[in-house]
């Protein structure tokens, strides 16, 4: 169903191309190039922005929308533009608009039982097996729009997936007198569901569209239009047949098209190419209805719970009128303005991605296992919000087998979002096991993009948490990007890919292993907090990330000098703080404003290539004023992939590094737990100089910003450097014709333009000086 790996990236590489060229040629170059010069128009104006260099994070967060034929108008008819914000609805200038959700298109849940932490659905119909036909998602209801014209009314509605146009069937049903002893309740091409009080009904199957109306006794064919690009079909009803006026209660449903019947295809206890499974054994008349319209309270808005779970219950109680909502045609008359869509709280959002995956959904649970277009996340918005208003992001990634629904509604989200005035964001992330790798990646900083575009967000002001699996990527993205994030928060995070048990390598691959580049976490605090008795995530690991484990090579936190807090919950097994609502009352405290250190005076980088994913513009090969590093020796060796480390220290900012205490604590909150930490005190004043200290492992090249490390390319400049091999330093900056270089007094060859220079490193401990004219 989805497209090969190489063949979905193409569009993609092509869309960031320019972005990426003009990144790259700030970085040689070292022009001082503001923001607006180094990315779209488009690109929005709450992400990081720097005066020169590389900008923090990969391409795609400052990447412009794609194009998105799913949200176009290609209609002339319709002109509003999407909500994009899940069971919410609004009045346009004589459009209604209604945003469903996401892949829930799951039907009844017909075996009565909950669905659990980690269920996709409430509903447990499971689709046909014809992928190529029905892609496991093609009742999902994306939109529902209604305009009003004088002689006639168009309905829209718009699908996730739709590969074939009479695939799918949807009925929009009105009781017009809101009378449910009138009318009928079994509407034309029955889907095995009653609609008490229809007076009126609006059948539509992608080839075909009708209207009947109960009171004539009349069935009309009407006009259809259905385009497989947008995924939208578009019936129109021409006033002679069906005048709309006042308020009408509607009802919209969805399911998939039998097109032997002409109906609707319902399930049975198991899924064939043809048919729908999943029914329970005590549901004798099985509802064909997948999908409903009108859902504005499903409790995934306040609890960790599928986005259909009262669909799910009204499908298996068959009434689905439990939905039906009041639509006010004298309002689409008028040409009203007026939303549903909250202002605070939690909100489950959708954006149109830049990835060709195909449509449709993995129905064998592979990754990525959501292939559309469009992808969802759940954000929280504090009550505090204005619009308008600088206000911080923090990540909150989700768990393995969990969904961007995970912390709703959790004592968590109030912790570390309302408590301290942030937005806090959960994407799906493609899937429930991405790993935060590849797709799953890419995916979190689109949806970074996504919210910098509908909200003010202060890029200064940025943490990053998670749990268990989004507890890894605390550690991954957070150490990969280190400046975009103040703090990192993680919770029975694996430092690696599954399960760590150094000396060995993570099961999900030494190349995901994080303490192979942790020298990153320099300049970004890290709260790290596990369980004692933990059974999917051994303590052993996160201890060796935290505490080292030099019996078995490692070096944590503790080694590097680095500010960390290692929190041990005991007892405490891996699911306790998630049955408490992930309550864990020090976190709001110390991810506080969380600001992001965007030049500090000292950078350690760890480029591990393994880590990266090229195709997707994921190359993880700078970070502050550091970048382009390239490897001199790119081979493994010995199982453990290759590495590049660049130690730079500026001296153009006065300022040493900070004395570096070990500490220890103790306490209850809201379970017992001991601690190990290391803090930082105050960084001492030392001569301001125009000199950078370098110490080069196994780099081959790299480019360093000058006016970021605050160093002056017009004066001269001192450049000390202790390498393990031959390389070259490229140093970003204006700089004076003529400038000569020195290396240990005696004078050598040197490429020095307007704008960068390159120093050729030798091997050992040398000091380099770049002396301009007359100096």
């Amino acid at each position: 169903m989805a497209p090969s790996r190489t063949t979905r990236i193409g569009s993609l590489a092509a869309a960031l191309a320019v972005v990426t060229q003009t990144a790259v040629l700030a970085v040689v170059t070292g022009a001082a190039v503001p923001a607006s010069a180094t990315a779209s128009p488009d690109e929005p104006s709450s992400l990081p922005t720097v005066t020169s260099g590389a900008r923090p994070g990969p391409d795609v967060l400052y990447a412009p929308p794609p194009d998105a034929p799913i949200l176009a108008n290609h209609n002339p008819r319709f002109d509003a533009e999407p909500l994009l914000v899940s069971g919410a609805d609004a009045y346009r200038d004589g459009e209604y608009l209604y945003q469903d959700f996401l892949y829930d298109d799951c039907g009844a849940n017909s075996d009565g039982a909950g669905a659990d932490s980690q269920s996709a659905c409430a509903g447990d119909v499971t689709y046909p097996t014809d992928d190529a036909r029905f892609g496991g998602n093609a009742a999902d209801l994306v939109e529902f729009r209604i305009a009003t014209r004088q002689n006639r009314v168009i309905y829209r509605l718009t699908f996730n997936t739709l590969l074939e146009r009479d695939s799918t069937i949807a009925v929009i049903a009105f009781d017009v007198d809101g009378d449910n002893s009138t009318g009928a309740a079994t509407l034309p091409r029955d889907p095995g569901a009653p609609f008490p009080g229809t007076d009126e009904v609006i059948t539509a199957w992608g080839t075909g569209a009708e209207h009947t109306s109960f009171a004539s006794g009349t069935t009309t064919p009407l006009r259809i239009r259905t385009d497989l690009d947008a995924n939208q079909m578009t019936i129109t009803v021409p006033r002679g047949v069906s005048d709309p006026s006042g308020t009408w209660e509607a009802t919209v449903a969805t399911g998939l098209h039998d097109v032997d019947s002409g109906g609707w295809l319902r399930p049975r206890p198991t899924a064939d190419d043809e048919t729908p499974g999943g029914v329970g054994p005590l549901d004798t008349t099985p509802s064909g209805v997948l999908n409903l319209a009108f859902r504005f309270e499903e409790p995934v808005l306040g609890r960790n719970t599928p986005p259909d779970t009262r669909q799910a219950e009204a499908i298996a109680a068959h009434e689905p009128t439990r939905f039906s909502h009041p639509i006010d045609f004298d309002a689409l008359d008028a040409g009203v303005r007026r939303d549903s869509i909250p202002e605070h709280g939690t909100t489950i959002r959708m954006f149109p991605s830049r990835l060709d995956l195909g449509e449709g959904r993995d129905l064998d649970g592979g990754f990525p296992q959501y292939h559309g277009q469009l992808q969802p996340y759940s954000l929280y918005v504090p009550a505090n919000y204005e619009p308008g208003e600088p206000t911080g992001l923090t990540l909150a990634l989700h768990s393995l087998g969990q969904r961007y629904w995970q912390y709703n509604g959790t004592t968590g989200i109030q912790q570390i979002g309302e408590a301290r005035d942030n937005l806090v964001a959960t994407a799906l992330a493609r899937g429930p096991d991405g790993w935060y790798q590849h797709e799953a990646e890419f995916d979190v900083f689109e949806m970074w993009n996504d919210i910098a575009r509908h909200f003010a967000l202060d890029p200064e002001r940025v943490a990053i948490s998670g749990y268990s699996m989004g507890g890894y990527a605390t550690y991954r993205l957070g150490t990969l990007y280190p400046d975009l994030f103040g703090k990192a928060f993680s919770t029975v995070g694996p430092p690696g890919d599954g399960i760590w048990l150094p000396p060995a390598a993570p099961t999900g691959g030494i190349e995901t292993l994080t303490n192979l580049w942790l020298e990153n976490a320099r300049n970004v605090p890290y709260l790290n907090v596990v369980a004692g008795e933990d059974q999917l995530v051994p303590i052993v690991g996160p201890r060796a990330q935290n505490l080292g484990a030099p019996e078995a090579g490692v070096r944590g936190f503790d080694q590097l000098g680095y500010r960390f807090r290692f929190v041990v919950y005991q007892p405490a097994d891996h699911f306790a703080l998630a049955a408490l609502g992930y309550d864990i009352p020090m976190a709001t405290d110390f991810l506080g404003d969380a600001r992001v250190d965007r030049d500090p005076h000292h950078v350690t980088f760890a480029r591990v290539p393994a880590s990266d994913d090229p195709a997707l513009g994921l190359v993880h090969d700078h970070a502050y004023w550091v970048a382009d590093l390239r490897l001199a020796d790119p081979s493994a060796s010995g199982g453990t992939p290759a590495k590049g480390v660049v130690d730079a220290f500026s001296h153009g900012f006065g300022r040493g590094d900070a004395p570096s205490t070990s500490g220890s604590g103790a306490g209850v909150e809201p379970l017992p737990y001991t601690e190990v930490n290391r803090t930082w005190g105050e960084h001492p004043t030392i001569p301001v100089a125009n000199r950078l200290d370098l110490d080069l492992t196994n780099v081959g090249s790299v480019s360093l910003d000058l006016a970021r490390a605050r160093l002056d390319a017009r004066a001269p400049l001192t450049v000390t450097t202790t390498a393990d091999s031959d390389g070259e330093v490229r140093l970003a900056g204006r700089f004076v014709p003529a400038t000569r270089v020195l290396r240990d007094g005696e004078p050598i060859d040197a490429d020095i333009g307007p704008r960068a220079a390159r120093l050729p490193v030798a091997a050992g401990s040398h000091t380099y000086t770049l002396l301009p004219p007359g100096r």
